[in-house]
């Protein structure tokens, strides 16, 4: 990557070596080595910090890119990878901008990137995620002065067409599933809980045990697509007997293979939800559990803030601290209620 002039750089060294990336920077005329790091990231983001003066990024040289890459050293560490790499694939989307000035696109530049991703036949969610990306990097861009008017913010996009209307799994089917335990109690156990839990799949995989309080009662959602899906979740008592049996199945994490190895997306949708669907003849989607729930606690009437904080809809910002005592029996009282 080309860094403005009087920036610093990254180099990588030859060898086997611990920390292979070097950052070095001109100073009083020679250059000199300012750390060692293990990957190119780490690296570039310490220079990023280190030059903490906008002045050395010049409005006239510095490239799409380049604002890109200085953009998700800084923005990356915050979010889950899945975010990640839906910037990375929207950066994609994005080529024609690549090697051009930034203070040079205008309006039709990137509304032509619009019209390239609808040429590949992409539709609505690919043209949001890269408009949202332009946007981020004019923000980014402004706050170094090398814009002076955000061109992202007129980008038009395709309307939103849903294709398939979510629909909750319904009284039947639930009570459908706690009676049929026995037939598939591993796959029935973990569909329950997910649908208890209102988590996403990405969410539900990545719960490690040291995550479950059982004694609480409580479960803490460290891994997410937003920052406000990082939260505690509370156990329904109905269900704790099953999150006790997960506490004590091999592997490191509440949902494992037979050989205790970390469920991927795709083979929990094959080996656990999709298997339920085809046994039972239902049609849903695994998000559609999530939707279940938020149904449930919209019907039982319960107070919309408590609704956010198990949903993960609450404002961002809120961490472990907010949740005090007093707010955690609210949740407990409210998933009980539902789940009784």
């Amino acid at each position: 990557m080309k860094l403005p002039n009087g920036f610093g750089s990254v180099y990588k060294l030859s060898g086997n070596r611990r920390r292979p990336y070097v950052v070095k920077k001109t100073i009083q005329g020679r250059q000199k080595p300012l750390g060692y790091f293990e990957t190119y990231e780490t690296a570039l983001a310490f220079l990023v910090d280190y030059n903490r003066d906008p002045a050395l990024l010049s409005p006239s040289k510095t490239l799409f890119s380049e604002v890109y890459n200085l953009w998700k050293t800084e923005h990356f560490p915050k979010i889950s990878e899945s975010a990640k790499n839906g910037y990375i694939n929207s950066y994609r989307h994005c080529q024609r901008l690549h090697q051009m000035v930034f203070v040079d696109i205008r309006l039709g530049h990137l509304q032509a990137v619009i019209d390239d991703i609808r040429i590949t036949g992409a539709g609505y969610c690919t043209q949001k995620k890269a408009r949202s990306l332009m946007e981020q990097l004019y923000k980014y861009a402004a706050k170094y002065d090398l814009v002076t008017r955000d061109y992202a913010r007129y980008v038009e996009i395709d309307r939103l067409v849903r294709k398939y209307q979510k629909r909750p799994f319904t009284v039947r089917q639930r009570n459908k599933l706690w009676r049929s335990i026995d037939a598939m109690p591993y796959e029935i156990k973990h569909t329950l809980m997910m649908i208890y839990a209102g988590v996403r799949i990405g969410e539900y995989i990545n719960i490690k045990k040291t995550d479950v309080k059982l004694r609480r009662r409580i479960l803490k959602i460290t891994k997410s697509k937003t920052q406000a899906g990082l939260r505690i979740v509370p156990i329904p008592k109905k269900l704790l007997q099953y999150w006790q049996e997960a506490m004590t199945s091999p592997g490191d994490y509440i949902c494992c293979r037979s050989d205790g190895s970390k469920h991927t997306y795709d083979s929990f949708r094959r080996q656990i939800f999709d298997k339920i669907m085809k046994y039972f003849g239902f049609k849903h989607t695994p998000h559609e559990t999530r939707h279940t729930l938020a149904s449930m606690l919209d019907s039982a009437d319960t107070n919309k803030t408590v609704t956010k904080l198990i949903l993960g809809h609450a404002r961002e910002g809120v961490t472990e601290k907010d949740y005090t005592h007093k707010t955690i029996r609210e949740l407990l009282r409210a998933i009980d209620r539902i789940c009784a």
